[in-house]
């Protein structure tokens, strides 16, 4: 049986977090690595760029802060 979850909290995750996954993610666009079949896994990393990159402009904002527990 599986869990869902409507929403995944970053409360406790800092801009240095954030940019630290966009690095990982921009790694692989110079390794060209992938696991399982590789459109759906392209799709996924597309998904995961434009997730991070939109999350790191927002933050990059200093008047924005990451709202704590």
């Amino acid at each position: 049986m599986s869990n869902v979850y409507d929403s995944v909290s970053i409360v406790g995750l800092r801009k240095a977090h954030l940019e630290q996954l966009q690095a990982y993610i921009y790694e692989r666009d110079l390794t060209d690595w992938y696991y399982g079949p590789k459109e759906q896994f392209q799709i996924r990393h597309n998904d995961l760029v434009e997730w991070i990159n939109e999350i790191v402009e927002l933050f990059s904002n200093p008047d924005n802060k990451i709202k704590g527990k």
